[in-house]
C-alpha cells in the first residue's frame, strides 16, 4: 500500500491526519507517521526541530528505582566502605611482641670452692675459702652456705659472702663463713645459683703497686687511674696473700681514695691486710673492680 501524503502541524509537531506525534525519518526532509503511515515533506528548519524532538521522544526514559533496589545499592556502598575499614583495623593491630629469650640458669657447680680451711681470728672460728668463677660468664658473687652437723644431728646453717661484687670468667675472691660455737663433726658447703652480673666495668688501671710491711702488718698500696670517658665510682681492691705452701694466709679489702674518679684522673689506695694464720707471705695477688 502506497503511503498517503499529509502534513505536520509545525506548531505542535503532530500528524495532521491522525494527530499522532510519533514519526519515522525516511530521508533528510521526509518523515512518516508511525500511526497512520502518512508521509510528510518538511522544510529544513522544521526538519531540524522535528529531528531534535524525535531524539528526545525516542530516547527511553529511565525506569524509576524501586525501594528494594535503593536498599541494595546503599548496602553495596556501605559494604564497600566498611569492609576496607574493618580489614585495615584488623591489619593495624599491634603485632605481638617477640617472646623474650630466657637464658638458662647458670650451673652452680661451675663455681668452684678451693683452699677451704678453718681458722681462728680475733677469738672466733671461721671457714675461709677461695671462690672461683669457671662458668664462662660474668656473675655476681653467689652466697655460699655451710650446714654444720654433729653426727646425724643438724646444728646450724650459716651463709657468707665475698668482698668482691662480681667475677669475670676465671676471676676469684676470698670468702669467709662464721663457724658455730658448738662442736661439730662435719659441714657441707653449697653454692647458691649464680646470677648474671648486670654492672658494666669501668676502665680503671692500677700502677706502682707494692706490698709493704710495717710493724708486722701488711698493706697493699698503689695508684688508680680512670682510663675511661665516664666518672668511675667505688673502685674496690681485693687482696689475697699466700704462704710458702701456696695456701691462703691473709686477705684484704679496701677502696680507692677518690670516688667518683673523673676521666683520666689519678688517685691512690692503701689496703690493710688481715692475716689468717701465722707465716711469712711468699706471694700476693689482687683484683681491682669498678662498676657503673
Amino acid at each position: 500500500m502506497t503511503p498517503k501524503q499529509t502534513t505536520i502541524n509545525t506548531v505542535t509537531l503532530t500528524c495532521s491526519t491522525c494527530g499522532s506525534a510519533q514519526f519515522t525519518k525516511l530521508d533528510t526532509n521526509e518523515y512518516q507517521c508511525s500511526h497512520c503511515h502518512a508521509v510528510t515533506l518538511v522544510e529544513d528548519n522544521v526538519a531540524q526541530r522535528l529531528e531534535k524532538i524525535l531524539r528526545n521522544i525516542q530516547q527511553p526514559k529511565p525506569a524509576p528505582i524501586k525501594p528494594a533496589a535503593i536498599a541494595a545499592i546503599f548496602g553495596a556502598i556501605l559494604a564497600a566502605v566498611l569492609i576496607p575499614l574493618v580489614v585495615s583495623s584488623l591489619g593495624s593491630r599491634p603485632s605481638p611482641s617477640p617472646a623474650r629469650i630466657v637464658e638458662p640458669p647458670i650451673d652452680a657447680s661451675l663455681v668452684k670452692l678451693t683452699d677451704v680451711q678453718e681458722i681462728k681470728t680475733r677469738g672466733r672460728n671461721e671457714l675461709v675459702m677461695i671462690v672461683r668463677n669457671e662458668t664462662g660468664r660474668k656473675i655476681d658473687v653467689p652466697r655460699v652456705t655451710a650446714s654444720f652437723f654433729q653426727g646425724d644431728l643438724s646444728l646450724s646453717t650459716v651463709s657468707g659472702s665475698a668482698p668482691a661484687r662480681s667475677l669475670e670468667p676465671g676471676e676469684y675472691t676470698p670468702l669467709k663463713i662464721s663457724v658455730p660455737s658448738k662442736p661439730y663433726s662435719r659441714y657441707d658447703l653449697q653454692v647458691g645459683t649464680p646470677s648474671p652480673a648486670r654492672g658494666k666495668n669501668n676502665d680503671v688501671a692500677s700502677s706502682r703497686v707494692q706490698l709493704v710491711r710495717n710493724d708486722g702488718n701488711y698493706r697493699l698500696v698503689g695508684l688508680i687511674r680512670n682510663q675511661g670517658t665516664n666518672p668511675a665510682s667505688s673502685t674496690q681492691i681485693t687482696v689475697m696473700l699466700y704462704g710458702a705452701d701456696g695456701g691462703l694466709i691473709g686477705t684484704g679489702n679496701g677502696y680507692a681514695t677518690a670516688s667518683p674518679l673523673a676521666p683520666d684522673a689519678l688517685t691512690s689506695f692503701d689496703v690493710r691486710c688481715e692475716m689468717l694464720r701465722d707465716g711469712e707471705v711468699a706471694s700476693y695477688d689482687y683484683m681491682v673492680q669498678s662498676e657503673s
